[in-house]
C-alpha cells in the first residue's frame, strides 16, 4: 500500500486504514486513490468483519480536499465514489476521529457507519464560507442522522461541532479520553460481538416530509433576497430533494450543485481570500519567532484615535501608558478610554483599569517597549512629539506612527532611528475595519516588525507588511481619481457609491471620502506626479468643496451632509452647483454614465494603483492588496478584491480600459497602464500569479 494509507491489521478479521498525509491529512488525488484502493481491499478480503478508518497520530482526521481546489471535480468524484462505497459496504465501518474532521474529512467520517471520536474531536463544513455545499452526499445523509434543524446549522454555519455536542446530536457513538486506536478496536470488537451489521445512512429513514420542509422554509426565508453566493441556496434545495427524491437522484443533484457552485466567479474569489487569509496568518506566525516583549505599551496621544487604540490594547490584555503634556489633558484622555471600557462587565473592566497607567509628558514612557505616537491633526503638528519619544525611547524599543499623512521615511528621519521605526496604519476608512498595515522602510529591522505584527494581532487586526507606502490608501486614491474624472464628465457623486456598493464595497468612495477628511485627502493626492494641478489630476471638485468649508464628515458636510456628529450621510442637493462651476472651469459638457461604465473605470483605477503597487514593492502578492480592500474597506469577500476582479476580467481587457481613460483631457498621465500590466500580458501570467520577480524593488524585511 501507498504510505498516504497504511494498511494494518490490529486483531483478527479487524482491518485499519491510517492516513498519513502530513498535518492536515489533505484530500490530494494520491490520498483518495489510495484510500480508494485500501478500501476496496478491505471490504472483499476474507475473513475481514469490520473496517476501521483513522489518522496517523490520530490528531487530524482530515481537512479535506486541496484549499487550492487543484484536483478539482476529479477529487470531489473521486471521494463521492469511496463514500457511496462505504454505504454498500458488506461489514460496519467505523471512523476512529481524534482531531479535526473538516469539509471532505467530515463527510467522509459521516459516510461511515458508526463513529468513535476523541474528545478533541471537531466536525465541521467550513467550504460553505467559500461558497461550496458538499461534494459528498452529506446533503443527503446528515438529515438522517441527525434532526432536520441541527443538520441545517452544520451544512450552513460552517461552525464545526465538537465532539460533545456531536455526541448529543446523534453524531457520534462513542467519545474517549486516551488511546484511541485501543477504544476504535473496543468499539469494532464490540460490534463483531453484537453481531452488529453494517449501519450506513442510506438505511436510516429521513423524517417526515413536512418537518424536513418547514425546517428548510424557514432557513429559505432568512437568506439574503439576491447576491452571488449560490452554496446556501443550492443546500437547502439538495436537502429537500433529500424528501423528495430516489437516494441515488438526489446525491446526483448535490453532485450537479457542487459542480456549478464550484465553477462560479464567486467561489474563485472566496477562495483566493481565504487563501490569502491563510499565508496572512501563516506570515505573521513566522514574524511572532523574532517578537520581542513588550510588557507595556506606550501611547502618546489624547484624542479619539489614541483612547480607541488604549482600549483596544487593554481589551486584548496588554498593559498600557497613555501620556499627554499636562494633568488636565491626560485626565481627559483617560476619562476616553474609561468610557469606551464601559460595555465591558465589571470584572473584565477592572482587570483593563488595572493595567492602564498615564503620565505627563513624553519621559514616563521611556520603559516602554513599544512607543507609539497616536495624537490627532496634521503631522506637522505631531512631530515634535515623535522626535521626543524617540530621545527618551530604550535602544531596542519599537517606535510607531499613526495616521494617514505620516510616511515611514518621514518618520525614519524624525526618530533618527530607522531599524526601529514603523509607520502603523489603523485605517478608519469604513466602521468596524480589521486591517492594521505596517509600513517599513528597507532599513526596518526583523525584529521592529515582528514586535508590532505580535501587538496587532492580538487587538484582533490583520496585519498587513507593506513597505514605503499604504496599499489601502493607495488604491483608494486610484478609485477616487477614475471616480472624480466620471463626475468631471457628468456622473453624480451619489450614483458613483451606488454603483460601488452594489458591486460589493460597504461603503462607496465618496462615504469614505468623507471619513477620512477631504484635506487628508488632498493632502496625500499633492504628493503624487501633479498632484497640486486640477489639469493633471482630477481634483478640482474636492479642492472646491474644501475652499467652501466642506471638509468631510467631522466638518458636517463634505460630498454628503451630516445632520449631527456621528449620524450617517445625506446626499445634499448644493453640491449640484459646486460639481456645475467644477466642470464649466475645466470647459466639460456634461454627458450620461451609464453604471457599467462606472463599475468598470473605477475598477481599472483600483488595479492601476495595485499594479504600481506590486511594481514598486510595496506588496509581494497580490491578494495582500485584495485583502487590504477586504479588512479595511468592507469590501464584499465574494468579490475577491480588485486584483482578482481584474484578473477574472482580463488584463488585455484591463488594458483596453485604461487605454481608453488614458485618451481623454488629462488622462495619460493617470491611466497609461502600469508598464507591469504589460510584462504579465506578454507571459501569459495575471496578477495574482505575480511573485514579486518583477517588482523593481522587491520587500526588503518578510519572512516566508
Amino acid at each position: 500500500m501507498s504510505d498516504l494509507v497504511a494498511v494494518e491489521e490490529p486483531a483478527p478479521g479487524i482491518r485499519r486504514l491510517v492516513f498519513g498525509n502530513g498535518p492536515a491529512n489533505t484530500m490530494t488525488p494520491a490520498l483518495l486513490a489510495a484510500l480508494d484502493t485500501g478500501l476496496a481491499g478491505a471490504l472483499v478480503a476474507n475473513g475481514i468483519r469490520a473496517v476501521l478508518i483513522s489518522a496517523r497520530g490520530g490528531r487530524v482526521f482530515s481537512m479535506g480536499l486541496s484549499p487550492t481546489g487543484a484536483g478539482g471535480a476529479e477529487d470531489a468524484a473521486l471521494l463521492r465514489a469511496i463514500c457511496a462505497r462505504i454505504d454498500g459496504a458488506r461489514v460496519p465501518v467505523v471512523a476512529q476521529v481524534g482531531g479535526m474532521a473538516l469539509g471532505g474529512g467530515c463527510e467522509l467520517a459521516l459516510a461511515a457507519h458508526y463513529r468513535v471520536a476523541l474528545f478533541t474531536a471537531e466536525f465541521g463544513l467550513p467550504d460553505i464560507a467559500i461558497g461550496l455545499p458538499p461534494a459528498a452526499g452529506t446533503t443527503q445523509r446528515l438529515p438522517r442522522l441527525i434532526q432536520p434543524d441541527a443538520a441545517l446549522d452544520l451544512l450552513l454555519s460552517g461552525r464545526p461541532a465538537g465532539a460533545a455536542l456531536a455526541k448529543r446530536l446523534g453524531l457520534v457513538d462513542a467519545v474517549v479520553d486516551g488511546d484511541l486506536d485501543a477504544a476504535g478496536l473496543r468499539f469494532a470488537l464490540g460490534l463483531i460481538e453484537l453481531r452488529a451489521g453494517p449501519r450506513p445512512a442510506t438505511a436510516r429513514p429521513l423524517p417526515r416530509f413536512e418537518g424536513v420542509h418547514a425546517a428548510v422554509a424557514a432557513r429559505r426565508a432568512a437568506l439574503p433576497t439576491a447576491g452571488p453566493v449560490e452554496a446556501p441556496a443550492r443546500v437547502l434545495d439538495c436537502v429537500e430533494a433529500a424528501a423528495m427524491l430516489p437516494y441515488a437522484a438526489a446525491l446526483d443533484y448535490e453532485a450537479a450543485a457542487f459542480e456549478d457552485c464550484r465553477d462560479s466567479a464567486a467561489v474563485r474569489a472566496l477562495r483566493h481570500v481565504a487563501l490569502g487569509e491563510a499565508a496572512a496568518r501563516r506570515r505573521a506566525a513566522g514574524w511572532s519567532q523574532a517578537a520581542r516583549p513588550a510588557e507595556t505599551v506606550g501611547v502618546w496621544g489624547w484624542g479619539a484615535t489614541a483612547a480607541g487604540l488604549a482600549a483596544s490594547l487593554l481589551t486584548a490584555g496588554r498593559a498600557v501608558r497613555l501620556a499627554a503634556p499636562d494633568e488636565g489633558t491626560l485626565a481627559e484622555a483617560m476619562a476616553r478610554v474609561e468610557a469606551m471600557l464601559s460595555t465591558a462587565d465589571a470584572t473584565g473592566r477592572d482587570a483593563c483599569r488595572s493595567r492602564l497607567s498615564g503620565s505627563t509628558g513624553t519621559a514616563g514612557l521611556a520603559s516602554c517597549g513599544v512607543l507609539i505616537e497616536a495624537g490627532a491633526g496634521p503631522w506637522s503638528e505631531r512631530e515634535a512629539g515623535f522626535a521626543a519619544l524617540a530621545g527618551i525611547a530604550a535602544p531596542d524599543a519599537v517606535l510607531a506612527g499613526t495616521g494617514a499623512l505620516v510616511t515611514p521615511a518621514g518618520l525614519s528621519a524624525c526618530g533618527h532611528r530607522p531599524e526601529g521605526t514603523i509607520w502603523l496604519n489603523l485605517p478608519d476608512l469604513v466602521p468596524e475595519a480589521r486591517l492594521a498595515e505596517l509600513v517599513c522602510t528597507p532599513r526596518t529591522s526583523e525584529a521592529t516588525v515582528a514586535t508590532l505584527c505580535s501587538l496587532v494581532q492580538s487587538i484582533q487586526r490583520i496585519a498587513l507588511v507593506a513597505t514605503g507606502e499604504s496599499p489601502i490608501l493607495t488604491v483608494l486614491i486610484g478609485a477616487l481619481e477614475a471616480a472624480d474624472a466620471l463626475v468631471e464628465e457628468g456622473a453624480s457623486p451619489y450614483a458613483v457609491d451606488r454603483v460601488l456598493r452594489d458591486w460589493g464595497l460597504g461603503h462607496g468612495p465618496y462615504e469614505i471620502a468623507d471619513r477620512l477628511g477631504l484635506q487628508t485627502l488632498l493632502a496625500l493626492r499633492a504628493g503624487l506626479p501633479g498632484g497640486a494641478d486640477p489639469e493633471a489630476r482630477p481634483i478640482l471638485v474636492a479642492g472646491q468643496l474644501v475652499a467652501e468649508g466642506r471638509g468631510g464628515q467631522a466638518a458636517g458636510r463634505g460630498y454628503y451632509a451630516y445632520d449631527a456628529p456621528g449620524a450617517g450621510g445625506r446626499p445634499d442637493p448644493a453640491l449640484d452647483a459646486v460639481l456645475a462651476e467644477g466642470r464649466s472651469v475645466l470647459g466639460r459638457v456634461p454627458r450620461a454614465i451609464a453604471d457599467e461604465e462606472i463599475r468598470a473605470q473605477v475598477l481599472a483605477g483600483m488595479a492601476q494603483a495595485g499594479a504600481g503597487l506590486l511594481r514598486r514593492g510595496v506588496v509581494r502578492r497580490a491578494v495582500e492588496i485584495d485583502l487590504a480592500l477586504v479588512h479595511g474597506a468592507r469590501l464584499a469577500r465574494w468579490r475577491g478584491g480588485p486584483m482578482r476582479a481584474a484578473d477574472e476580467h482580463g488584463l488585455l481587457w484591463l488594458r483596453r480600459t485604461l487605454r481608453t481613460m488614458a485618451d481623454r483631457p488629462g488622462g495619460a498621465a493617470i491611466w497609461t497602464p502600469d508598464a507591469l500590466i504589460g510584462d504579465l500580458i506578454k507571459t501569459g501570467l495575471q496578477f495574482c500569479d505575480f511573485d514579486g520577480r518583477m517588482a523593481d524593488a522587491p520587500v526588503a524585511v518578510s519572512p516566508k
